[in-house]
């Protein structure tokens, strides 16, 4: 397989972990980077061994490129997306798809008339322990799903200061939820299957920013289920997921990348073998293969719309004090 030829746009702390990704797989290939800053670009180029271009448009035009990855604000992806599907680039952009449903079915749009591959970085899913968990569940192992509890937090916002695009509540509707919890979100959908109701608590604590750094979410799901997400930016770093099932209960931690298992009639919870999977190179081997296949990637513009909708509908409820429907804002779901 002739590896990807990428260009990285945005470069920051998120940029240098997707390329040292790219350098440890044989199916990327990392050859520019853009970013407004020159000195940032120039050393990301050191660091990487790749060429730092002096423009967006001057990364697009290069024959050389066949992809591009953006790590750039939320409300750019739109535009970046556009650019990149014009000059017949396929495009890979972190998530959320976009701050807007609006944006998200235009991206999808320019990329579907272009006839490029649109992914988006929904990356947890993809972890060892949570595929072994869908595997639980497929096989009928822990029995009928009647709910999934699952928290993401770290004391980021602790640091925030006002003037960057991460504390700007027009950049970051939903504040710790849409940057931290919307990957649990992704993976209740991966687990548990569609959402048709959400209900939520949002509110600002501890950032000096007005940004909302706490969120509380329950989820009704199609088949019945329930579920929790919560998330915020005031507490130390906690990312776990528990699953409740009629034999059973699994419980994810990814800060000690384990699983366990408490079997029905038992107490204890039971240490759990599973094939490891690293999570990010996962997803951006997915892209890749999924350009070289001619088949859509595991999460497109469309399976990303829906844990955008169910951020933009906790916040809807927050606001307004009432649950909501999934389908007000995602009718065609």
């Amino acid at each position: 397989m002739t590896p990807l030829r990428v260009g990285i746009v945005g470069i920051g702390w998120w940029s240098n972990v997707l390329a040292e990704t790219m350098q440890a797989s044989d199916k990327l290939d990392l050859r520019a980077g853009y970013t407004r800053s020159a000195e940032k670009r120039a050393e990301f180029a050191g660091k990487f061994g790749c060429d730092a271009v002096d423009s967006y448009e001057a990364l697009l035009a290069r024959d050389d490129l066949n992809a591009v990855i953006l790590t750039t604000p939320n409300s750019a992806h739109r535009e970046g997306t556009e650019q990149a599907a014009k000059a017949g680039k396929h495009v890979f952009v972190e998530k959320p798809i976009s701050n807007s449903l609006e944006d998200g079915r235009a991206m999808i749009e320019a990329c579907d008339a272009a006839g490029v591959t649109l992914a988006v970085g929904h990356c947890y899913r993809r972890n060892g322990a949570l595929r072994h968990m869908r595997h639980m569940i497929d096989t009928g192992e822990l029995g009928r799903i009647s709910m999934a509890e699952a928290f993401f937090g770290n004391d980021n916002g602790m640091k925030m200061k006002p003037g960057v695009w991460r504390t700007d509540p027009a950049e970051i509707p939903g504040g710790c939820l849409m940057q931290l919890g919307i990957h649990q979100i992704d993976n209740m959908l991966y687990l548990m299957g569609p959402v048709s109701e959400v209900s939520a608590y949002f509110n600002r604590l501890e950032t000096e920013p007005e940004i909302e750094d706490v969120t509380a979410v329950l989820l009704r799901f199609e088949s019945g289920s329930v579920g929790f997400v919560g998330s915020n930016y005031c507490s130390p770093l906690r990312f776990d997921l528990v699953t409740h099932g009629t034999k059973g209960n699994a419980f994810f931690e990814l800060n000690t990348d384990g699983l366990r298992v408490q079997k029905t009639g038992e107490l204890e919870r039971k240490p759990v073998d599973y094939p490891p999977i690293d999570h990010l190179t996962a997803e951006l081997e997915d892209f890749a293969d999924a350009i070289a296949e001619g088949r859509p990637p595991e999460i497109g513009g469309r399976e990303a719309l829906a844990p955008l909708a169910i951020v933009l509908a906790a916040g809807r409820s927050s606001a307004e004090g009432r649950s909501v429907k999934l389908s007000e804002l995602l009718p065609d779901a």
